[in-house]
């Protein structure tokens, strides 16, 4: 009996060691006019002279195909692999995006398309000269020039240098950005926007000064630890103090304070513009540091998504985001509300200010059309030639609440604060190449309010 088992062990052994049997001899890229060779191998998870199982190394080139998609470097990506004599040659094939964005700025001055529509006013609107040079030197850096007109005014200078190191674990980001307003918001009345203009001077009611200087480090992958150190500053009009005393709180009109945060992020998304795959995780640590303005608290920010394939065409994503900080005293030009970057879908007509918050989105998207892969022969720009979108249906369900001791102030009509807010509805997602993509949705609050909203960013 222990000589059939010593037999059957060794024949396991002999079995599973067999199966290592793919040495990776050699790994050819094409395609990558621009990009260095050494910024492609950074997100692969083979490396040459290796040896690996069939199995896993079928694994590990689909998530280092994931990885080089997130990069959002390349429009199309196929990796292949040819065996000879138990020897495995890895066959990288790329589409470069074209990454030289010089383009005029036409957009819409409020927080989204609806807001905008609500208000109807064709004087809300930014027009300017946009410059991004994505993948600057073929080393994925970014190198971005702002100058924008119009209703809210901003110029910017950034400079994001993903690795400094050879062993390409350790960034630096630096930016520089400033905002002029003829039309400042300064309060929050009934869930909307309260704002103010200088009518009969017709001057600059708020001006905004805001450096960064961001220190990464990548040791592997998936996680990325970041270090940012910030300045504010914020200078407005005389008025603005007398109408919301709160603003900047310090009965001056001009108001800065500093900050330092820690940022780790952990990304194992198949795809991290419109995942279908995989999880996500955040957490947000920030101290402010009072200078002028007495902005003086530590805030913790947290965020968790989890997305899985149910069946070949059903999808399942949920989220759950919160905020806190240990005060309640957050002065108005330092908080930040829902109905911005976070909010609640069906909500998108309201500013809804706190001083914490917790914020869930599930959705349930159904492929209606897969990626479909075709050419636009009309444009001569290779980068521009083969395209592809997909097409989604999806049911989603928000949720969110928000702690506000303002509320109960007589003078603070905010009745959607202190509330659970309810967002429910469908949605025809439109995904193309270059990470574009449209929301047609149809949703419904918890007031019974319905409407069709048009959004171009993962609601995620």
């Amino acid at each position: 009996m222990i000589l059939r088992f010593v037999i059957f062990f060794v024949l396991i052994c002999n079995s599973l060691y067999s199966q290592k049997n793919n040495v990776i001899s050699e790994i050819i890229i094409s395609g990558n006019k621009i990009t260095k060779d050494d910024i492609i191998k950074r997100e692969l998870l083979f490396r040459i002279d290796s040896s690996y199982s069939k199995i896993e190394l079928e694994r590990k080139i689909k998530l280092s195909q994931q990885n080089l998609k997130n990069l959002n470097l390349f429009n199309f990506i196929e990796i292949e692999k040819k065996e000879k004599n138990n020897l495995t040659t890895i066959y990288i094939k790329l589409v470069e995006r074209w990454y030289i964005w010089p383009y005029p700025i036409f957009e819409l001055a409020d927080r989204n398309f609806n807001s905008w529509i609500d208000k109807r006013d064709f004087n809300r609107v930014n027009y300017g000269l946009f410059f991004n040079w994505e993948n600057f030197r073929g080393k994925n850096q970014l190198l971005r020039i702002k100058s924008r007109f119009g209703f809210k005014e901003h110029y910017q200078i950034m400079y994001d240098i993903p690795y400094v190191n050879d062993k390409k674990t350790f960034g630096i980001k630096t930016n520089i950005e400033y905002f002029r307003r003829k039309i400042t918001f300064f309060n929050t009345t009934n869930n909307r926007l309260d704002y103010y203009s200088d009518s009969i001077n017709n001057s600059y009611t708020s001006k905004d000064f805001h450096f960064s200087a961001n220190f990464s480090l990548r040791k592997n992958i998936y996680a990325t630890h970041n270090l940012n150190l910030s300045y504010f500053q914020t200078e407005i009009d005389k008025e603005i103090s007398n109408l919301n005393k709160e603003y900047l709180n310090n009965n001056k009109s001009i108001g800065s304070y500093a900050k330092i945060d820690y940022l780790y992020t952990l990304d194992k998304r198949d795809y991290n513009k419109y995942p279908l795959n995989g999880h996500y995780l955040m957490i947000e640590l920030s101290n402010h540091i009072p200078l002028t303005s007495d902005v003086n608290h530590f805030e913790v920010k947290g965020k968790i998504e989890k997305h899985t394939t149910l069946q070949p065409r059903l999808h399942f994503g949920t989220s759950f985001k919160f905020k806190a900080s240990n005060t309640d005293d957050l002065f108005y030009f330092a908080q930040e509300s829902l109905g911005f970057e976070d909010y609640v879908r069906g909500y998108e007509y309201y500013v809804i200010d706190n001083q914490k918050f917790i914020l869930s989105k599930s959705i349930l998207k159904w492929c209606l059309v897969k990626e479909k892969k075709f050419d636009i022969n009309i444009l001569k720009i290779k980068q521009f030639q083969k395209s592809f979108y997909s097409i989604y249906f999806s049911v989603f369900s928000d949720y969110g609440y928000t702690v506000n001791k303002f509320i109960d102030c007589d003078d603070n009509p905010n009745d959607l604060s202190n509330k659970s807010l309810w967002g429910n509805g469908v949605s025809i997602d439109y995904l193309t190449y270059y990470d574009k993509l449209l929301r047609i949705e149809y949703s419904i609050n918890h007031l019974g309010e319905k409407g069709v909203f048009l959004h171009i960013s993962n609601p995620f």
